[in-house]
């Protein structure tokens, strides 16, 4: 990790733990050490193996969705490269940094580096179909039947906001991946900014180079709709198990806390401030993320509870996600020291 990205990452965890002490005195009381005594620790690590699970799920897809298309990429380096994204993704806007992080990785697993953005791409397309469907359920239902006005008008916007953003990203993003021609020229005009002080034979061989890897890029999007479209459908599958875990995280710690579960307006708070996240305001969404569930939960839990259940969540999926992606990353930088490759060329 270089300086700016360390940097990044401080600011990152600065803003999280800034809010969350501002929420947490803002709702402690004696009920709250009440709450903690009588937390079960059980139902806290039941809940961080749910997460882990999620994790699971993410790395079989891309090995599934990796196997169809013919390359054998082994289940501990693709779980690997899911943790250490979450590392990159904990301090980038929208969370966007660890597809940069999973195509690397495939890449040193012996598959084209067009393949693998092809993969890395369809995985968050089937995420954002099953979002947006599911965010669009999420803020008819929470708007026209759960909302009683209780909630800061400010995070139903963001939440709207965030909805029109997402929803509009994914029809921009499907039209574009109709249209190889203008793949193609967008990506000649960023290389062309890097080649200003290259040789004419340099230019045009990285030229052809990029020509031949969109033609690849589209080439396996083609696969997924043929013959691979098994790993396709099986990766939808795995998509909806990874979100399921973590959207039951929540009901599980509200359980640890002895409240009811709440389980279809969890899934829908959450939805909504998943859409919230995905607005580029801070890295990672630090800070914002906190305020987000603080004002939703505090509609179905005490307020003296509001800021010790936001604490477990956060250390659960975000905290734990910092850990985890810093030992796999130094996994990854270890390997690359040692000049190792994930699979040799002969197997």
């Amino acid at each position: 990790m270089d300086a700016k990205q360390k940097k990044f990452l401080w600011i990152s965890i600065g803003l999280s733990l800034a809010v969350l002490l501002i929420v947490v005195l803002l709702t402690f009381n004696e009920d709250t050490i009440i709450a903690i005594q009588q937390l079960n620790p059980l139902y806290l690590l039941l809940a961080f193996m749910i997460h882990m699970l999620a994790m699971c799920f993410w790395a079989a897809r891309i090995v599934v969705m990796c196997r169809s298309l013919g390359y054998k990429v082994p289940f501990g380096h693709s779980l690997n490269m899911v943790c250490a994204g979450q590392l990159v993704a904990a301090i980038t806007p929208s969370q966007i940094g660890g597809e940069p992080v999973r195509i690397h990785e495939l890449y040193k697993a012996n598959m084209p580096v067009a393949d693998a953005t092809a993969v890395v791409l369809i995985e968050r397309l089937m995420e954002a179909v099953l979002m947006v469907l599911g965010v669009i359920l999420a803020m008819g239902l929470f708007s026209f039947v759960y909302n009683n006005g209780e909630i800061p008008e400010g995070l139903i916007i963001a939440a709207w906001c965030g909805t029109a953003f997402f929803t509009g990203l994914l029809i921009i993003l499907v039209a574009v991946m109709r249209k190889p021609a203008l793949i193609k020229k967008l990506s000649l005009k960023i290389g062309g900014l890097f080649m200003k002080k290259m040789n004419p034979e340099k230019i045009e061989k990285i030229t052809e180079q990029i020509n031949d890897g969109v033609d690849q890029f589209y080439n396996t999007f083609k696969l997924f709709a043929g013959k691979a479209k098994w790993g396709l459908f099986i990766g939808f599958i795995l998509t909806f198990c990874l979100w399921a875990c973590e959207y039951s995280v929540a009901s599980i710690i509200l359980m640890g806390l002895g409240y009811p579960p709440n389980v279809l307006l969890s899934i829908v708070f959450q939805l909504i401030i998943a859409v919230i996240m995905m607005v580029p305001l801070t890295p990672g969404a630090a800070g914002i993320a906190e305020l987000a569930y603080a004002g939703f939960y505090s509609l179905i839990i005490p307020s003296s509870v509001v800021g010790l259940f936001v604490v477990l969540l956060r250390m659960i999926l975000y905290y734990s996600n910092i850990m985890i992606g810093s030992i796999a990353s130094f996994r990854i930088v270890k390997r690359e020291a040692a000049n190792k490759k994930v699979i040799p060329d002969d197997a």
